[in-house]
């Protein structure tokens, strides 16, 4: 723009930029503003050579799941036979129909009464949990809860009088999946049934199973199975899958409990294979974030731990590994910081090498609260921008959610008096300054990387907004080739 002259015979000046690379800087005194910043940035973006351009809209792929009603949860589940978007709203879970374009119920469902619902996939299942109900998953086809394998089985009465082996016949599992354990009698001295052995544990067990001894030329002979001691704690909050295991958080007075299936068998929730983090500070865990190596952070309103769940190994001769074990009695949990936190778990997201959250502060990252110590805590990485955090309507911070995107941090807040998310603050991780506002309502954002059914497969942002309807932005497009009108609408 022009500057302002009162000299007739002076050279006009002009105000140029060469790029905006410096974002939204709206935090500050607007003199203090660089040339490469601007002090508002409203659905626009940063290309890579600096330049600021409208932000591409997003298509639809569904109109509303359900009315009135919010996505609770929302994850790209992919396996070897299927390709699908699971979400979660008023209660029921739908699946994406890629040859129809429409979703349908997956037949799960959860406590709608909840405000978050967690995803995790391990052996091309995926599993939920609300907070309140038993571990459920889905194949893609059946929903069933998580259940277990018999543990052991334990001789109640010898019984007398056997002559050769009973036949030991155990209950079907009671999950409406699974397989039927088996085991084998052991006779000892007297005739009697000293002991009855697990050869297979089978699956899909909610209740202990009958177990029936005949034959083998004696009788009275009784035991009974144990799974108590290894089936997935009621109540699990928040889960994630790491290093081939499923980890959760309890609920109530297991708040700050962090549990662990055993490897590649989330059938097996062992007591021994839980950790109570930062002992009862009085503050509950709000997210977990899987790591580097086997470490898990773990975020409390006011504390963040690094708990490291390296699985124990025996080794035989040499170096060969016969045995690798999950037991949290190897655990260790380290501090790294005690004044910092993070106040909405879904905020949590891996950014790069680095970890971001929304703390009480702002937008903080793990690599600067590392390098922080007791004593002295850093500045926010949304200094810039403090005043759009200071406008985030902290009665409803449990509603904001995050993902990380093509270089691009995501987090979608309620501002002012909204109660569900109405923008996106985007933090862009190239030139490490925030691109501003998008006027997106996203209760849930997740990655999709569909091989088939769509015009262009490859890796794209899915959102899912406070109305239920989901779609794909359409960043995945050259900006210069979509259509003016209708390319650059949500």
């Amino acid at each position: 723009m022009p500057y302002f002259t009162d000299a007739t015979d002076d050279v006009l000046s002009v105000a140029v930029t060469p790029s905006f690379e410096g974002g939204q800087v709206s935090g500050i005194s607007p003199n203090l503003i660089a040339d490469n910043a601007a002090s508002e940035l409203l659905n626009m973006t940063i290309s890579p050579n600096g330049n600021l351009q409208t932000r591409q809209g997003i298509e639809t792929i569904s109109t509303s799941l359900s009315t009135a009603s919010t996505v609770q949860g929302m994850f790209y589940f992919d396996t070897p036979d299927i390709e699908t978007i699971v979400v979660g709203s008023n209660g029921t879970l739908y699946k994406y129909n890629t040859g129809s374009s429409t979703f349908s119920t997956t037949g799960g469902t959860f406590t709608n009464s909840v405000t978050q619902l967690e995803f995790a996939q391990l052996n091309n299942k995926l599993f939920w949990a609300d907070g309140i109900s038993e571990l459920q998953f889905t194949d893609g086809t059946d929903n069933h809860r998580q259940g277990t394998s018999v543990a052991s089985i334990t001789v109640t009465n010898e019984g007398s009088g056997y002559t050769s082996v009973p036949t030991v016949t155990i209950g079907t599992p009671t999950a409406g999946y699974g397989t039927t354990a088996s085991a084998i009698a052991t006779v000892g001295t007297g005739n009697k049934v000293s002991a009855i052995t697990v050869t297979n544990a089978g699956s899909g067990y909610l209740v202990a199973p009958s177990v029936t001894i005949t034959g083998g030329g004696g009788s009275n002979a009784t035991a009974t199975a144990n799974i108590s001691t290894q089936l997935a704690p009621t109540g699990l909050r928040l889960i994630k899958s790491f290093t081939n295991r499923l980890f959760a958080v309890g609920t109530g007075e297991n708040r700050n409990t962090l549990y662990a299936s055993d490897i590649l068998d989330p059938e097996i929730w062992k007591t021994t294979n839980s950790i109570i983090v930062g002992g009862d500070d009085g503050e509950d865990i709000v997210a977990i974030q899987p790591f580097y190596g086997f470490q898990i952070i773990v975020f409390k309103r006011n504390k963040i731990y690094l708990v490291d769940v390296s699985p124990t190994t025996t080794l035989t001769t040499g170096t060969a590994i016969s045995t690798l074990t999950n037991t949290a009695a190897q655990w260790t949990v380290q501090t790294i910081s005690n004044r910092i936190g993070c106040v909405a778990g879904r905020s949590v997201a891996l950014v790069n090498k680095d970890v971001f959250f929304l703390s009480n502060d702002g937008i903080r990252s793990i690599s600067r609260s590392m390098a922080d110590d007791f004593s002295t805590v850093g500045l926010t990485i949304s200094e810039p921008v403090k005043d759009i955090i200071a406008r985030i309507n902290r009665s409803y911070v449990d509603s904001v959610n995050a993902t990380f995107h093509n270089n691009r941090y995501l987090l979608a807040i309620p501002l002012d008096t909204a109660t569900k998310p109405s923008h996106v603050l985007v933090y862009n991780s190239i030139f490490n300054s925030f691109e501003g506002l998008w006027e997106i309502a996203a209760a849930r954002m997740v990655e999709t990387s569909f091989s088939s059914g769509f015009a262009t497969n490859t890796v794209k942002l899915c959102i899912g907004t406070t109305t239920s309807k989901i779609g794909h932005l359409t960043d995945y497009k050259d900006a210069d080739s979509v259509d003016p009108t209708t390319g650059f609408q949500d």
